[in-house]
């Protein structure tokens, strides 16, 4: 499949489907599903790539704000961000919260009980 395929049936541009390849970014939550479907894969599989998956990337991928977590998740945004950071372990009632902000299967978010977030610094916490 094009990019220029990929593009009309993702209901977006070639460019992004062209940056999607390139930065190794994401689409947005309803697009990545979109493009899972098409693709034949579960979204896990986009999003996974050995220990990347981290908060800070469903985090950007949503388009979200460390504030805009913190929020929904009814905490202050520096106890969201430790965690984001990797300082503590993700709360388990937090999962069920994430997967709907995040616009994410429960699932996916699975790899992140164990271990606590990595750092990414070029990720931000604004």
């Amino acid at each position: 499949m094009t990019q220029s395929q990929l593009a009309v049936a993702l209901g977006c541009s070639r460019a992004a489907v062209s940056t999607w390849e390139t930065t190794g970014r994401l689409p947005r939550p309803d697009r990545l599903q979109l493009l899972a479907n098409v693709l034949g894969v579960p979204v896990p599989e986009l999003i996974e790539d050995g220990e990347s998956l981290s908060l800070v990337s469903l985090r950007l991928t949503a388009g979200m704000l460390a504030k805009d977590v913190a929020r929904v998740l009814k905490v202050s945004k520096s106890t969201y961000c430790h965690v984001e950071r990797g300082r503590q372990k993700v709360p388990p009632r937090w999962f069920p919260i994430l997967s709907r902000a995040f616009g994410v299967p429960a699932e996916l978010l699975d790899s992140l009980r164990e271990k606590p977030s990595p750092t990414n610094a070029d990720g931000g916490a604004d």
